[in-house]
């Protein structure tokens, strides 16, 4: 008998809503799941254009575009979710409720969802990263976010991580809870590989280096902006970093560099890779993420910063890798794979770790052991 899933995806962020969209995608193929979910559409993103005539009529898609009083009483107490979890449970006999995305939200909805099935909560990042605030609001709304993870992780007993260094973390602080893991999803989509549109700050723009994502400190943007400022061999690129965010560290007009400060569409992401002359992941921690399954799946060269989870899910000839935080290091890895590197030879090795790692039938059988 098939065991009938309810996913809960209260967030929807750039980088989650893929993350929850091939999770929910995967676990609908398995023959031993009946999956079901609650989406909440908000930020200007939506997740209803990324399911088919299939899945559709089993997920309810919640508006979460709310203004005034009623934003600040939402991101509180979801009531929506909470009728809806509801209606669904007692409608088709959920026997497992299963918080996908952060869902710091959730808190004082959770004790009301153990009531209806068993709750699981993905957890994304155990230990918080590095952040920076361009106010007081943010950091507020950065604690408040922080305590509703920590709440979820302590209260529910159920837990799931993608990331094997992140579950032994978990298993040592919490040895009476139970843990699974399974791997990460690609954070590909369809619109990502059938996007075929420019973006107009790059029509003049040829031979760039690419950094994309939305802008963190835990990111590292601010090594690859150093490195590529001070090492001369590169004065024949580019640099662009793609993606909105806060522009923490101090930087100039250089004509060379050029910002892309905004929301990059799925549409145009395809072409934003494929004319680069590689990608770099300068990033100083990352307790899990699903990022370089876009340079794999476009087949970019790759240069990696050498935290763990990157070390755990990829492969020393699918791309260049360098010390963490270490300027000096990331340009010389930087110049080694531009000018001494068979890139031939790292796309090749990029597409074979992709389909063996990341494909929808590897995605499903991980997914399966967790319930």
């Amino acid at each position: 008998m098939k065991k009938k899933i309810l996913y809960i995806c209260s967030e929807a962020t750039t980088g989650l809503l893929p993350y929850a969209v091939n999770i929910i995608r995967c676990a609908s193929q398995s023959p031993a799941l009946d999956v079901y979910a609650i989406t909440i559409d908000a930020n200007g993103l939506s997740y209803r254009s990324y399911f088919d005539d299939r899945l559709a009529p089993k997920i309810s898609f919640l508006n979460g575009e709310y203004s005034g009083l009623r934003k600040y009483v939402n991101k509180i107490y979801p009531e929506k979710i909470g009728r809806e979890a509801k209606r669904i449970c007692k409608a088709y006999g959920i026997d497992i409720i299963h918080l996908l995305t952060v869902d710091y939200t959730c808190v004082l909805l959770a004790p009301r969802l153990k009531r209806l099935a068993p709750v699981y909560y993905t957890v994304h990042d155990f230990i918080p990263h590095e952040e920076s605030f361009k106010n007081v609001k943010e950091r507020l709304v950065s604690f408040y976010i922080r305590s509703g993870v920590n709440t979820n992780i302590k209260r529910i007993h159920n837990l799931v991580t993608n990331s094997k260094n992140q579950y032994s973390r978990i298993k040592k602080k919490y040895p009476g809870k139970k843990v699974y893991y399974h791997i990460f999803p690609s954070l590909i989509t369809g619109t990502i590989t059938g996007g075929k549109e420019v973006c107009p700050e790059l029509y003049n723009v040829k031979n760039y280096i690419l950094f994309f994502g939305y802008i963190e400190k835990y990111k590292g943007v601010e090594y690859l902006y150093d490195a590529f400022k001070k090492n001369e061999k590169l004065s024949g690129y580019h640099l662009v970093i793609a993606g909105g965010g806060n522009i923490y560290f101090p930087h100039d007009n250089d004509p060379r560099i050029l910002f892309i400060n905004r929301y990059i569409k799925d549409e145009e992401v395809k072409n934003l890779f494929e004319q680069s002359a590689c990608v770099v992941y300068p990033y100083i921690s990352a307790t899990q993420s699903g990022v370089l399954t876009l340079a794999y799946k476009l087949q970019t060269p790759a240069l990696v910063s050498d935290i763990p989870f990157f070390r755990e899910t990829s492969a020393d000839d699918c791309c260049l890798f360098f010390r963490h935080a270490d300027t000096a290091d990331l340009s010389e890895q930087l110049e080694r794979l531009l000018f001494h590197t068979d890139l031939s030879d790292m796309k090749t090795a990029q597409k074979r770790h992709y389909d063996e790692n990341y494909s929808e039938k590897a995605l499903v059988s991980s997914i399966e052991t967790v319930y």
